[in-house]
């Protein structure tokens, strides 16, 4: 759990920065910026349906 909320902060902090760019009408970040993030979500996401799939079994064990 701890590794997704690290994730979920870097996350967190990469929108903020480019949150700032555009509020100072500067470019809403590079290709690699975007790029970054949509790996950082990936990851995220996986490891959440990971998570999920482990709860499903584990409820369909104590049932």
């Amino acid at each position: 759990m701890e590794d997704l909320k690290n994730r979920l902060k870097l996350l967190e902090n990469d929108l903020k920065k480019l949150e700032n760019r555009l509020k100072k009408d500067i470019a809403t970040g590079t290709r690699k910026d975007w790029e970054h993030i949509l790996h950082q979500t990936r990851k995220i996401e996986e490891l959440a349906i990971s998570q999920l799939t482990i709860l499903r079994i584990r409820d369909k064990k104590t049932t």
